[in-house]
């Protein structure tokens, strides 16, 4: 076309070797036809002398001189083209192997480091995962059938643990602030304390269920139902399915472009450059023996020949060889440059435009990365992104991102790290009952236990103090959760306030004396006592007032649907709904057990075939192969060594190559040219001389000077 045209008529000022090399040929065969034809030596251009002469001084010692520089000068200069041309072959050897390397790790893959699924096995590993994910296919159905066997443990699942964060959240309220300067123990030891650091029974029980293989597999089903059900099915698989194309897409490109554009030419780049690095070499060594041997030989035969008139014979092969040697030079030379400067170019061009990011999406339609169900054949988008991650310098090589598969599929790490845990705790049991005992045993005996801790205490008698602080609201003294202190109740604590009979509590059993209740003895009643007596009496009303309000406490209802209704209460609502909380919550945990029984076989089950993991172990074990060893960022170093042996080592060598057989050329001319005159010198000599001589003899009046 017109562009290429342009092109290669833009490279005629650079052929000026060549054409230099084939006009050397030309006056070769001219030069051949006047030595062999005196007539032609008569012309006026190659006139031949009238008499014969010798050579003078200063002609003897400016072909010595030009002989000495012109051998040293073709010497080097062949050393320097026989080393280039190596460097050149070496580069185009390693070039050619880089290629061959890059293009069979790009489709096949590579086994070890790095390791590599290579395109055509991750092609097939996502149209298999395809396949896999296919709502109606065996795969699939059996998941779903796994799962509706399994949704009554996942409602047991999460049955418990909202009822366990709901009984911690109602002891939290009621326990976070004072209930009329008296703390609520059980929902300290049941939910956690942070003033303290004590974790707390409910959130024991939470780590416990965490750490359980119920726990794992309320993972797994969740992890499952949330990636492999419903909309997220038939998104992952269709952008999988999309994935696909778009992987065919740069597998063709790379395919079309690469190997079978550059591809079918290595065997016959390679032929071709090990024919030119041979010609290299033995022109080379062809220079160096005429320059070195055959033209000195030539020198010093003549100079030291003892014949009347010299032979111009060895002058006479000398500038033959010696026209040889300068058009096979000066055509190596411009064969070079010619293959040199659109190298040059295509090297600038792939480094700072094709393999850059907004240059793959300027030529993708030349480098076949049109999408196919385009009938624009636009660029496939997904394509042009893997081609970038793999082959430009910025790229991530994370093709699977590229692809848009990366977090699509990051179902099968949290799978495949749910099995591996759920495998480590298979050997225990799914919940522990144990801890759901001790929770209902401690809200049987403990749920009501409110002990008097006032931020700021109130002076009372020094004999009783210690007993007063820490007294509960429950009539007598009962044991404390420690197994060893006694709690005491309010028949203790009215004795203490001024002598036992002297007062007793409404709600205790003790009676006698002045009846304590909510509001009663006021603190006019009392006013004539002593501060001790008042404060004591005042810590009494507060105990009645906690036991006697009727909606000091939150007792929220969790009905069956888990909806949450806001409810107030008393005292002894309280303890009820405390130890109905503990009761589900242990009724919810043998649930649990009872379902994740039943469970553990359908999900974790390796000889069952309808289990989940099996069901799922082809699915994740291609999607793990994929996530894993699909990553291509090793083929932009593998394009830079390629890249670095063609334009760094192979080029610069052809240009010196071609800087060295321009020297040679140049200092051969000049060899050239001085035997040629040392040849016509001799000739017409000899020539001249013995007609001269056959005339002399002839005619006697002709005679001949030396």
């Amino acid at each position: 076309n017109a562009s290429l045209e342009t092109y290669i008529n833009g490279l005629a000022m650079y052929s000026v070797p060549l054409v230099a090399g084939i006009g050397s040929c030309m006056l070769w065969f001219l030069c051949c036809f006047v030595a062999g034809c005196r007539s032609c030596r008569r012309c006026c251009l190659c006139a031949e002398r009238k008499a014969p002469r010798p050579a003078s001084l200063w002609q003897k010692c400016a072909v010595a001189i030009l002989a000495f520089v012109c051998t040293i000068a073709i010497f080097v200069a062949s050393v320097a083209a026989f080393n280039s041309s190596g460097s050149s072959n070496s580069g185009m050897g390693d070039m050619l192997c880089y290629f061959m390397g890059l293009s069979d790790e790009m489709l096949n893959g590579s086994p070890l480091n790095p390791l590599f699924l290579g395109t055509d096995a991750a092609y097939g590993r996502i149209s298999m995962v395809r396949r896999l994910l296919d709502v109606d296919g065996r795969a699939m159905t059996d998941v779903r059938a796994i799962l509706d066997e399994i949704a009554t443990f996942a409602t047991a699942m999460d049955t418990l643990i909202v009822k366990i964060e709901h009984m911690k959240r109602v002891l939290t309220l009621v326990g976070y602030a004072k209930v009329k300067e008296h703390s609520c123990w059980f929902c300290q030891n049941a939910a956690g304390n942070n003033a303290t650091g004590e974790v707390g029974l409910l959130n024991e029980l939470l780590v416990t269920i965490q750490q359980s293989s119920a726990d794992s597999m309320r993972s797994i089903q969740r992890a499952t139902e949330s990636a492999l059900t419903g909309k997220s099915l038939v998104d992952v698989s269709t952008a999988v399915a999309r994935g696909g194309v778009a992987l065919g897409t740069f597998r063709r490109a790379f395919v079309g472009t690469w190997i079978e554009g550059l591809g079918s030419w290595v065997s016959f780049a390679k032929s071709v450059e090990d024919f030119r690095h041979t010609i290299f070499q033995t022109m080379c060594i062809f220079c160096v023996v005429h320059a070195v041997f055959v033209s000195n030989v030539a020198v010093y035969r003549t100079r030291r020949s003892k014949a009347k008139y010299p032979s111009g014979a060895p002058s006479l092969v000398t500038w033959s060889c010696g026209f040889c040697t300068i058009s096979l030079a000066l055509l190596s030379a411009g064969g070079c440059v010619l293959f040199a400067i659109p190298l040059s170019e295509a090297c600038h061009f792939w480094r700072y435009d094709l393999l850059t990011y907004e240059g793959v999406n300027d030529y993708y339609l030349q480098v076949g990365l049109a999408d196919p169900t385009h009938y624009l054949r636009a660029a496939d988008p997904i394509a042009v992104d893997v081609w970038r991650t793999c082959l430009t310098p910025n790229g991530t090589g994370d093709a699977l991102a590229a692809l848009q598969l990366r977090q699509k599929l990051d179902f099968q790490r949290v799978l495949f790290n749910e099995f591996v845990t759920l495998e480590d705790k298979m050997a225990g049991a799914a919940v522990d009952n144990a801890k759901f005992e001790l929770l209902v045993s401690q809200a049987s005996r403990f749920g009501g236990l409110f002990v008097l801790d006032p931020d700021v205490p109130l002076a009372l008698a020094p004999d009783a103090a210690s007993k007063m602080m820490g007294s509960s609201v429950d009539p007598d003294d009962i044991e404390g959760p420690d197994g060893e202190s006694l709690i005491y109740g309010l028949n203790t604590y009215a004795s203490l306030i001024a002598g036992p009979g002297q007062y007793s509590f409404a709600s205790g059993t003790a009676g006698g004396g002045t009846l304590i209740t909510a509001m009663l003895p006021t603190e006019e009643d009392v006013s004539d006592l002593e501060a001790v007596t008042q404060n004591a009496l005042a810590y009494a009303r507060l105990k009645e007032q906690l036991l006697t309000e009727p909606s000091l406490f939150r007792c929220d209802v969790l009905d069956s649907q888990l909806q949450v209704t806001e409810r107030y209460c008393n005292y002894e609502q309280f303890k009820a709904a405390v130890l109905d909380y503990a009761t589900q919550i242990r009724a919810a945990g043998i649930t649990l057990g009872d379902e994740a029984t039943k469970a553990r076989e359908l999900i974790a089950s390796t000889t069952s075939t309808t289990s989940l993991r099996n069901s799922l172990e082809p699915l994740l074990a291609e999607v793990k192969a994929l996530r894993e060893n699909f990553n291509c960022r090793f083929m932009w170093r593998r394009w830079e060594d390629f890249d670095l042996a063609l334009c760094n080592h192979a080029l610069p060598g052809i240009l010196e190559s071609a800087a060295a057989w321009m020297v040679v050329a140049c200092f051969e001319l000049f060899l050239t040219v001085m035997h040629y005159k040392m040849w016509r010198h001799l000739l017409d000599n000899r020539v001249v001389g013995e007609e001269l001589e056959r005339f002399s003899k002839k005619y006697g009046y002709l005679s001949i000077k030396n």
